[in-house]
């Protein structure tokens, strides 16, 4: 029966679900323990850099939602995003 159910569903959208999850727990985890916001900021990092590479590995068809322009254009603002994020947090003052 499981399998069945998934031969009939389109599955494109499992990595952007991945991604999405990773963020999901992240931002959660701020909001359980904000005093650990920085991991918050490395596990929205880890998502980014996790989105950057299933657009580098699967095609067009396969990246779903994770595809908004060309593939090295995707790649570079995912990782980007995610340098440029933990950059800041690191730089950011600690209390």
């Amino acid at each position: 029966m499981l399998r069945s159910w998934f031969t009939g569903r389109d599955l494109k959208e499992i990595p952007f679900a991945l991604v999405l999850l990773i963020e999901l727990i992240a931002v959660l985890s701020v909001a359980l323990a904000p005093q650990h916001w920085l991991r918050a900021v490395g596990g929205l990092t880890v998502g980014m850099l996790v989105a950057g590479f299933f657009r580098l590995i699967l095609t067009n068809e396969q990246a779903g939602l994770l595809r908004v322009r060309r593939r090295a254009f995707d790649v570079a603002c995912y990782w980007g995003l995610a340098v440029f994020t933990f950059a800041v947090a690191v730089a950011l003052p600690q209390r």
